[in-house]
């Protein structure tokens, strides 16, 4: 089978989103099973291609498969077992600072390659400064904190990969329960660096958690104004 075919029949095996929304749960124990690289790769591709405010792309994947080192991580993660178990923890992280160290030029730079007018690249320059430096004030919606930005746009890229990872057939667990001090210390990770989320990825051992249940739609989402009942 040509790699063209074998490419397509991978895709129409994977999951469709509207059935993995219903259907996924956090994995409370894994399988030793390894994740094939082109799986992670495709998962990872995932979290790369995400959206972000000027595309700006602030996150960090660090890929954590070797036994070792997924065990001091998970004493860095509270203990939780699945943190040792899975065969793979991506741990997704935030830089504060990339912007100022070369992101925001590459940025340009990629923009102007894809299309955009070069016209246009001091008025970005000038927006983003003004955005991440603090100098925005509340019109931009993070009161001069650049760990809300950073926190907001890991989130996307970290729910992307989540995604693609159960469309693969793969099981996962998000976790926000670590010690970031401690994380960054067993991962080398810089002080201007955030860690937002982990992020197991492997396969089921045992049963699975049981459906928790979600708030119905009426006490969620509103119509045009917040307590206003939404009719669907």
């Amino acid at each position: 089978m040509a790699v063209r075919e074998v490419s397509m029949a991978r895709e129409a095996a994977e999951k469709p989103l509207s059935r993995l929304i219903y259907e996924r749960r956090a994995t409370p124990h894994f399988e030793a099973k390894p994740v094939p690289e082109q799986d992670l790769k495709k998962v990872l591709e995932a979290g790369r291609q995400s959206p972000s405010g000027y595309n700006l792309q602030p996150w960090r994947f660090i890929v954590v498969r070797d036994p070792e080192m997924r065990q001091r991580l998970q004493q860095a993660a509270m203990g939780q077992p699945k943190v040792g178990e899975a065969p793979v923890v991506v741990v997704a992280c935030g830089d504060t600072e990339g912007w100022k160290k070369g992101d925001l030029e590459e940025m340009l730079r990629l923009g102007n390659e894809h299309g955009f007018p070069e016209s246009g690249n001091e008025g970005a320059r000038q927006a983003v400064t003004t955005l991440l430096s603090g100098k925005g004030g509340t019109a931009a919606g993070i009161n001069g904190d650049i760990n809300i930005w950073v926190n907001r746009h890991v989130t996307i890229a970290f729910a992307t990969m989540m995604w693609m990872a159960e469309a693969l057939g793969y099981d996962t667990a998000p976790m926000e329960g670590f010690w970031e001090d401690k994380v960054k210390d067993v991962l080398g990770i810089p002080a201007s660096v955030r860690v937002v989320a982990m992020l197991a990825i492997g396969h089921l051992k045992g049963p699975d958690k049981p459906y928790g249940g979600r708030f119905p739609l009426s006490r969620l989402a509103f119509a045009d104004k917040w307590g206003e009942p939404i009719q669907l």
